[in-house]
Protein backbone atom coordinates (compact mmCIF):
# COMPACT_ATOMS: atom_id res chain seq x y z
CA UNK A 1 0.00 0.00 0.00
CA UNK A 2 0.77 3.41 -0.53
CA UNK A 3 2.32 5.61 2.16
CA UNK A 4 2.25 9.46 2.99
CA UNK A 5 -0.67 9.76 0.38
CA UNK A 6 -2.42 13.26 -0.65
CA UNK A 7 -4.92 13.66 1.25
CA UNK A 8 -7.29 13.26 -1.48
CA UNK A 9 -5.61 9.98 -1.87
CA UNK A 10 -6.16 8.18 1.46
CA UNK A 11 -9.57 7.16 0.61
CA UNK A 12 -9.68 6.66 -2.86
CA UNK A 13 -9.79 2.61 -2.71
CA UNK A 14 -12.52 0.65 -3.11
CA UNK A 15 -13.42 -2.44 -1.09
CA UNK A 16 -12.72 -4.10 -4.59
CA UNK A 17 -8.50 -2.56 -4.23
CA UNK A 18 -10.07 -0.92 -7.47
CA UNK A 19 -8.77 3.19 -7.39
CA UNK A 20 -11.39 5.38 -7.35
CA UNK A 21 -10.59 8.41 -9.30
CA UNK A 22 -10.93 11.90 -7.63
CA UNK A 23 -12.48 14.65 -10.11
CA UNK A 24 -12.59 18.13 -8.96
CA UNK A 25 -15.33 20.60 -9.83
CA UNK A 26 -14.98 23.84 -10.78
CA UNK A 27 -18.39 24.58 -10.79
CA UNK A 28 -20.60 27.63 -9.50
CA UNK A 29 -22.81 26.25 -6.63
CA UNK A 30 -24.60 29.20 -6.07
CA UNK A 31 -26.78 28.93 -9.13
CA UNK A 32 -29.00 26.48 -10.14
CA UNK A 33 -27.11 25.57 -13.36
CA UNK A 34 -23.97 24.79 -11.92
CA UNK A 35 -25.79 23.03 -8.97
CA UNK A 36 -27.44 21.01 -11.94
CA UNK A 37 -24.34 20.46 -13.89
CA UNK A 38 -23.10 18.98 -10.92
CA UNK A 39 -26.25 16.56 -10.30
CA UNK A 40 -26.06 15.42 -14.28
CA UNK A 41 -21.78 14.38 -12.89
CA UNK A 42 -23.04 12.70 -10.23
CA UNK A 43 -25.82 10.73 -11.63
CA UNK A 44 -22.87 9.69 -14.56
CA UNK A 45 -20.14 8.53 -11.86
CA UNK A 46 -23.52 6.57 -10.13
CA UNK A 47 -24.17 4.68 -13.05
CA UNK A 48 -20.84 4.48 -14.64
CA UNK A 49 -18.16 4.86 -11.94
CA UNK A 50 -18.10 5.83 -9.08
CA UNK A 51 -16.13 8.95 -9.17
CA UNK A 52 -14.96 10.67 -6.24
CA UNK A 53 -15.54 14.79 -5.94
CA UNK A 54 -13.86 17.81 -4.84
CA UNK A 55 -15.62 20.86 -5.02
CA UNK A 56 -15.14 24.27 -3.47
CA UNK A 57 -18.64 26.04 -2.80
CA UNK A 58 -19.24 29.41 -3.72
CA UNK A 59 -20.29 31.62 -7.56
CA UNK A 60 -18.55 31.50 -10.42
CA UNK A 61 -15.17 32.05 -10.37
CA UNK A 62 -13.90 28.53 -8.01
CA UNK A 63 -10.17 27.56 -7.42
CA UNK A 64 -8.34 25.12 -7.29
CA UNK A 65 -6.43 24.17 -4.03
CA UNK A 66 -2.93 23.93 -3.34
CA UNK A 67 -1.18 20.74 -5.16
CA UNK A 68 0.52 19.32 -2.19
CA UNK A 69 -2.69 18.65 -0.44
CA UNK A 70 -4.77 17.70 -3.04
CA UNK A 71 -3.96 15.18 -6.30
CA UNK A 72 -6.84 15.33 -9.03
CA UNK A 73 -7.27 12.39 -11.86
CA UNK A 74 -9.48 15.06 -13.49
CA UNK A 75 -11.37 18.56 -13.87
CA UNK A 76 -14.97 19.51 -15.08
CA UNK A 77 -15.29 23.35 -14.97
CA UNK A 78 -16.41 26.27 -16.32
CA UNK A 79 -12.73 27.92 -15.82
CA UNK A 80 -12.95 32.24 -16.07
CA UNK A 81 -10.00 33.10 -14.31
CA UNK A 82 -6.61 32.65 -15.93
CA UNK A 83 -4.88 32.46 -13.13
CA UNK A 84 -7.14 28.64 -12.33
CA UNK A 85 -6.88 27.66 -15.75
CA UNK A 86 -2.38 27.96 -15.57
CA UNK A 87 -3.23 25.70 -12.63
CA UNK A 88 -5.64 23.56 -13.89
CA UNK A 89 -2.82 22.70 -16.94
CA UNK A 90 -0.29 22.37 -14.74
CA UNK A 91 -1.49 19.55 -13.07
CA UNK A 92 -1.69 17.26 -16.33
CA UNK A 93 -5.21 15.77 -16.10
CA UNK A 94 -7.72 15.32 -18.20
CA UNK A 95 -10.12 18.37 -18.04
CA UNK A 96 -13.68 18.70 -19.69
CA UNK A 97 -14.38 22.51 -20.30
CA UNK A 98 -18.07 23.76 -20.14
CA UNK A 99 -17.01 26.76 -22.24
CA UNK A 100 -16.76 30.11 -22.22
CA UNK A 101 -13.50 31.63 -20.54
CA UNK A 102 -9.64 31.82 -21.61
CA UNK A 103 -9.77 28.42 -22.45
CA UNK A 104 -8.53 27.97 -25.99
CA UNK A 105 -8.77 24.10 -26.26
CA UNK A 106 -11.34 21.73 -27.54
CA UNK A 107 -14.88 21.58 -25.54
CA UNK A 108 -16.57 18.45 -25.63
CA UNK A 109 -19.92 19.78 -24.13
CA UNK A 110 -21.85 22.75 -23.58
CA UNK A 111 -25.82 24.71 -23.45
CA UNK A 112 -27.10 25.21 -27.32
CA UNK A 113 -27.29 29.17 -26.89
CA UNK A 114 -28.38 28.93 -30.66
CA UNK A 115 -31.60 26.83 -29.94
CA UNK A 116 -32.04 28.75 -26.17
CA UNK A 117 -32.26 32.30 -28.11
CA UNK A 118 -34.36 30.25 -30.95
CA UNK A 119 -36.79 29.27 -28.35
CA UNK A 120 -36.85 32.46 -26.58
CA UNK A 121 -38.14 34.41 -29.60
CA UNK A 122 -40.65 31.85 -30.30
CA UNK A 123 -41.85 31.62 -26.94
CA UNK A 124 -42.58 35.33 -27.14
CA UNK A 125 -43.36 36.12 -30.90
CA UNK A 126 -46.30 33.26 -30.27
CA UNK A 127 -47.43 35.68 -27.05
CA UNK A 128 -48.24 38.21 -30.13
CA UNK A 129 -45.16 40.80 -29.90
CA UNK A 130 -43.98 42.51 -32.66
CA UNK A 131 -41.20 44.58 -30.68
CA UNK A 132 -38.66 42.32 -29.00
CA UNK A 133 -35.46 43.60 -26.00
CA UNK A 134 -32.62 42.29 -25.12
CA UNK A 135 -30.37 42.82 -21.80
CA UNK A 136 -27.98 41.64 -20.45
CA UNK A 137 -23.78 42.44 -19.36
CA UNK A 138 -20.61 42.23 -22.03
CA UNK A 139 -19.74 38.86 -21.27
CA UNK A 140 -18.81 36.85 -24.24
CA UNK A 141 -22.00 34.37 -23.56
CA UNK A 142 -24.14 38.04 -22.95
CA UNK A 143 -22.64 38.85 -26.12
CA UNK A 144 -23.19 35.60 -28.00
CA UNK A 145 -27.15 35.15 -26.76
CA UNK A 146 -27.71 38.98 -27.81
CA UNK A 147 -26.45 38.29 -31.16
CA UNK A 148 -28.06 34.64 -31.50
CA UNK A 149 -31.62 36.50 -30.38
CA UNK A 150 -30.77 39.36 -32.28
CA UNK A 151 -30.64 37.63 -35.74
CA UNK A 152 -34.26 35.52 -35.04
CA UNK A 153 -35.55 38.73 -34.76
CA UNK A 154 -34.22 40.58 -37.12
CA UNK A 155 -34.93 37.73 -39.26
CA UNK A 156 -38.49 37.73 -39.04
CA UNK A 157 -38.78 41.82 -39.67
CA UNK A 158 -39.37 42.36 -36.15
CA UNK A 159 -38.15 45.66 -34.25
CA UNK A 160 -35.35 44.88 -31.84
CA UNK A 161 -34.04 47.41 -29.15
CA UNK A 162 -30.83 46.17 -27.27
CA UNK A 163 -29.72 47.15 -23.63
CA UNK A 164 -26.02 48.71 -23.89
CA UNK A 165 -24.45 49.31 -20.49
CA UNK A 166 -21.80 52.29 -20.22
CA UNK A 167 -19.73 52.33 -17.66
CA UNK A 168 -18.08 55.83 -18.69
CA UNK A 169 -21.87 57.21 -18.46
CA UNK A 170 -21.40 57.55 -14.77
CA UNK A 171 -24.50 56.40 -13.88
CA UNK A 172 -24.91 52.74 -12.30
CA UNK A 173 -26.35 49.95 -14.44
CA UNK A 174 -29.60 49.84 -12.13
CA UNK A 175 -29.87 53.41 -13.77
CA UNK A 176 -29.50 53.22 -16.72
CA UNK A 177 -31.36 49.82 -16.87
CA UNK A 178 -33.95 52.03 -15.17
CA UNK A 179 -34.02 54.87 -17.94
CA UNK A 180 -33.81 52.23 -20.91
CA UNK A 181 -37.18 50.33 -19.84
CA UNK A 182 -38.61 53.50 -19.60
CA UNK A 183 -38.46 54.85 -22.50
CA UNK A 184 -38.87 51.36 -24.60
CA UNK A 185 -42.00 51.07 -27.24
CA UNK A 186 -44.51 49.55 -25.56
CA UNK A 187 -45.52 46.32 -25.08
CA UNK A 188 -42.43 44.58 -25.70
CA UNK A 189 -41.37 40.80 -25.35
CA UNK A 190 -38.38 41.17 -23.29
CA UNK A 191 -35.26 38.28 -23.36
CA UNK A 192 -32.52 38.56 -20.72
CA UNK A 193 -29.23 37.16 -20.38
CA UNK A 194 -30.16 34.57 -17.77
CA UNK A 195 -32.49 34.82 -14.39
CA UNK A 196 -30.35 37.05 -12.23
CA UNK A 197 -30.50 39.64 -15.01
CA UNK A 198 -34.13 39.23 -15.51
CA UNK A 199 -34.82 40.06 -12.05
CA UNK A 200 -33.05 42.82 -12.10
CA UNK A 201 -35.10 43.85 -15.03
CA UNK A 202 -38.72 43.54 -13.00
CA UNK A 203 -37.18 45.44 -9.88
CA UNK A 204 -35.89 48.36 -12.74
CA UNK A 205 -39.25 48.36 -14.37
CA UNK A 206 -40.92 48.44 -10.91
CA UNK A 207 -38.88 52.03 -10.07
CA UNK A 208 -39.43 52.77 -13.54
CA UNK A 209 -43.37 52.68 -13.56
CA UNK A 210 -43.56 50.24 -15.85
CA UNK A 211 -45.92 47.28 -15.44
CA UNK A 212 -44.70 44.05 -16.12
CA UNK A 213 -46.15 41.81 -18.02
CA UNK A 214 -48.12 44.19 -19.37
CA UNK A 215 -45.68 46.88 -20.48
CA UNK A 216 -43.01 44.40 -20.65
CA UNK A 217 -42.52 40.85 -20.73
CA UNK A 218 -40.06 39.08 -19.03
CA UNK A 219 -38.25 36.04 -20.29
CA UNK A 220 -35.19 34.82 -17.93
CA UNK A 221 -32.94 31.58 -18.68
CA UNK A 222 -31.44 28.62 -16.76
CA UNK A 223 -34.88 28.28 -14.24
CA UNK A 224 -33.40 28.96 -11.08
CA UNK A 225 -36.79 28.55 -9.07
CA UNK A 226 -35.46 30.56 -6.26
CA UNK A 227 -34.73 33.89 -7.92
CA UNK A 228 -37.71 32.91 -10.16
CA UNK A 229 -40.02 32.84 -7.54
CA UNK A 230 -38.55 35.96 -5.93
CA UNK A 231 -39.47 37.36 -8.36
CA UNK A 232 -42.42 39.98 -8.36
CA UNK A 233 -44.21 38.80 -10.72
CA UNK A 234 -42.51 35.47 -10.65
CA UNK A 235 -40.50 35.10 -13.75
CA UNK A 236 -40.94 32.89 -16.98
CA UNK A 237 -37.50 31.03 -17.83
CA UNK A 238 -35.59 28.96 -20.29
CA UNK A 239 -34.67 25.26 -18.45
CA UNK A 240 -31.24 24.69 -20.25
CA UNK A 241 -31.38 21.67 -19.39
CA UNK A 242 -28.04 21.41 -16.78
CA UNK A 243 -28.35 18.05 -15.89
CA UNK A 244 -28.13 16.78 -18.96
CA UNK A 245 -25.11 19.07 -20.05
CA UNK A 246 -23.46 17.33 -16.67
CA UNK A 247 -24.42 14.22 -17.70
CA UNK A 248 -22.84 14.35 -21.30
CA UNK A 249 -19.44 15.91 -18.90
CA UNK A 250 -19.07 12.59 -17.21
CA UNK A 251 -19.50 10.66 -20.89
CA UNK A 252 -16.70 12.81 -22.17
CA UNK A 253 -14.03 12.84 -18.87
CA UNK A 254 -15.32 8.65 -19.03
CA UNK A 255 -13.78 8.73 -22.72
CA UNK A 256 -10.59 10.72 -21.62
CA UNK A 257 -10.09 8.27 -18.76
CA UNK A 258 -9.71 5.32 -21.45
CA UNK A 259 -7.37 7.96 -23.91
CA UNK A 260 -10.17 8.34 -26.54
CA UNK A 261 -11.17 11.62 -27.82
CA UNK A 262 -14.71 12.07 -27.35
CA UNK A 263 -16.74 12.45 -30.19
CA UNK A 264 -17.42 16.44 -31.36
CA UNK A 265 -18.92 18.97 -29.13
CA UNK A 266 -22.19 17.77 -27.51
CA UNK A 267 -25.07 20.76 -28.17
CA UNK A 268 -27.38 19.94 -25.51
CA UNK A 269 -30.49 21.97 -26.34
CA UNK A 270 -32.86 23.28 -23.54
CA UNK A 271 -35.85 21.67 -22.36
CA UNK A 272 -38.40 24.29 -23.02
CA UNK A 273 -40.04 27.42 -20.97
CA UNK A 274 -41.39 27.14 -17.96
CA UNK A 275 -44.16 29.78 -17.85
CA UNK A 276 -45.09 32.48 -14.72
CA UNK A 277 -46.54 35.28 -14.28
CA UNK A 278 -43.64 37.66 -15.52
CA UNK A 279 -45.09 36.52 -18.99
CA UNK A 280 -48.76 35.96 -18.75
CA UNK A 281 -50.53 38.35 -21.37
CA UNK A 282 -50.66 38.81 -24.93
CA UNK A 283 -48.65 41.28 -26.83
CA UNK A 284 -50.76 41.99 -29.92
CA UNK A 285 -51.87 45.58 -30.60
CA UNK A 286 -54.75 43.99 -32.70
CA UNK A 287 -57.80 43.26 -30.44
CA UNK A 288 -58.91 40.26 -32.38
CA UNK A 289 -56.02 38.37 -32.33
CA UNK A 290 -55.12 39.06 -29.06
CA UNK A 291 -58.56 37.31 -28.17
CA UNK A 292 -57.62 34.73 -30.36
CA UNK A 293 -54.53 34.17 -28.68
CA UNK A 294 -55.93 34.30 -25.21
CA UNK A 295 -58.39 31.84 -26.55
CA UNK A 296 -56.63 29.19 -27.89
CA UNK A 297 -54.24 29.03 -24.59
CA UNK A 298 -56.82 28.99 -22.28
CA UNK A 299 -58.72 26.01 -24.41
CA UNK A 300 -56.45 24.48 -27.02
CA UNK A 301 -56.20 20.97 -24.81
CA UNK A 302 -59.94 21.22 -25.17
CA UNK A 303 -61.72 19.62 -28.03
CA UNK A 304 -62.09 23.20 -29.80
CA UNK A 305 -61.10 24.30 -33.59
CA UNK A 306 -61.34 27.14 -35.65
CA UNK A 307 -65.10 27.49 -35.67
CA UNK A 308 -65.15 28.08 -31.83
CA UNK A 309 -62.67 30.46 -32.21
CA UNK A 310 -65.38 31.98 -34.46
CA UNK A 311 -68.32 32.11 -32.74
CA UNK A 312 -66.08 33.42 -29.57
CA UNK A 313 -64.95 36.52 -31.56
CA UNK A 314 -67.88 37.21 -33.51
CA UNK A 315 -65.93 37.33 -37.03
CA UNK A 316 -65.67 36.11 -39.93
CA UNK A 317 -62.99 33.05 -40.99
CA UNK A 318 -61.67 35.46 -43.78
CA UNK A 319 -61.29 38.56 -41.09
CA UNK A 320 -59.56 35.78 -38.36
CA UNK A 321 -57.03 33.85 -40.75
CA UNK A 322 -55.84 36.99 -42.57
CA UNK A 323 -55.28 39.55 -39.44
CA UNK A 324 -53.64 36.48 -37.27
CA UNK A 325 -51.60 35.17 -40.24
CA UNK A 326 -50.02 38.88 -40.44
CA UNK A 327 -49.85 39.49 -36.57
CA UNK A 328 -48.73 35.61 -35.99
CA UNK A 329 -47.13 33.84 -38.94
CA UNK A 330 -49.64 31.05 -39.34
CA UNK A 331 -53.07 30.15 -39.25
CA UNK A 332 -55.63 29.77 -36.44
CA UNK A 333 -55.34 25.84 -36.80
CA UNK A 334 -51.84 25.60 -36.86
CA UNK A 335 -51.57 27.39 -33.67
CA UNK A 336 -53.84 25.37 -31.42
CA UNK A 337 -51.74 22.21 -32.92
CA UNK A 338 -48.60 23.97 -31.53
CA UNK A 339 -49.80 24.73 -28.18
CA UNK A 340 -50.79 21.40 -28.46
CA UNK A 341 -47.55 20.15 -29.14
CA UNK A 342 -45.50 21.83 -26.56
CA UNK A 343 -48.50 20.59 -24.01
CA UNK A 344 -47.50 17.04 -24.92
CA UNK A 345 -43.68 17.81 -25.32
CA UNK A 346 -43.59 18.88 -21.73
CA UNK A 347 -45.48 16.16 -20.45
CA UNK A 348 -43.49 13.60 -22.13
CA UNK A 349 -40.22 15.35 -20.31
CA UNK A 350 -41.47 16.16 -17.02
CA UNK A 351 -43.60 13.50 -16.54
CA UNK A 352 -43.78 9.48 -16.72
CA UNK A 353 -47.59 9.40 -18.25
CA UNK A 354 -48.00 6.51 -20.84
CA UNK A 355 -48.40 8.36 -24.54
CA UNK A 356 -52.18 7.34 -24.73
CA UNK A 357 -52.69 9.49 -21.74
CA UNK A 358 -50.30 12.46 -22.85
CA UNK A 359 -52.33 12.71 -26.15
CA UNK A 360 -55.45 12.92 -24.15
CA UNK A 361 -54.10 15.20 -21.48
CA UNK A 362 -52.35 17.78 -24.58
CA UNK A 363 -55.96 17.64 -26.71
CA UNK A 364 -54.99 15.48 -29.44
CA UNK A 365 -57.95 13.73 -31.01
CA UNK A 366 -55.99 10.33 -31.20
CA UNK A 367 -52.76 8.59 -30.19
CA UNK A 368 -52.35 8.49 -33.97
CA UNK A 369 -52.65 11.99 -34.52
CA UNK A 370 -50.10 12.76 -31.45
CA UNK A 371 -47.72 10.34 -33.89
CA UNK A 372 -48.12 12.04 -37.03
CA UNK A 373 -47.89 15.63 -35.47
CA UNK A 374 -44.70 14.46 -33.60
CA UNK A 375 -43.79 12.82 -36.96
CA UNK A 376 -44.26 15.81 -39.09
CA UNK A 377 -43.08 18.60 -36.98
CA UNK A 378 -39.78 16.88 -34.98
CA UNK A 379 -38.94 14.17 -37.72
CA UNK A 380 -39.37 11.94 -34.32
CA UNK A 381 -42.36 9.39 -32.31
CA UNK A 382 -43.32 10.70 -28.64
CA UNK A 383 -41.14 8.06 -27.44
CA UNK A 384 -37.75 8.84 -29.31
CA UNK A 385 -38.44 12.55 -28.15
CA UNK A 386 -38.73 11.39 -24.59
CA UNK A 387 -35.63 9.45 -24.62
CA UNK A 388 -33.89 12.30 -26.46
CA UNK A 389 -34.75 14.75 -23.80
CA UNK A 390 -34.61 13.36 -20.35
CA UNK A 391 -31.83 15.21 -18.34
CA UNK A 392 -30.83 11.66 -17.20
CA UNK A 393 -30.01 9.48 -19.84
CA UNK A 394 -28.08 6.33 -19.50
Amino acid sequence: MRKHLHASERDNWGVSGRRIPMVALLLETSREFGRGVIRGINNYSKAHGPWNFYINPGDISPKLPPSNLWHFDAIIGRITAHRTLTEALARKVPIVFLGYGPYKGPIYVRSDSNAVCEMAFKYLSNRGFSRFGYCGLNTEWGRERSTRFGTYVKKAGKELHNFVYNARNGNSLELQLCEWLAALPKPIGLMAQDDLFAKAVIDMCRLAGVEVPQHVAVLGVDNDELVCNLSTPALSSISVNAERIGFEAGRALDSLFIGKSPRALSLVKPIGVVSRQSTDTIGADDPIVAGALQFIRQHAMEPIGVSDLLQYLLVSRRTLEMRFEKIVGRSPRKEIERIRLSTAQDLLINTDMKISAVSDKAGFASVQYLHQVFQRQLGQTPSEFRVANRSFVR
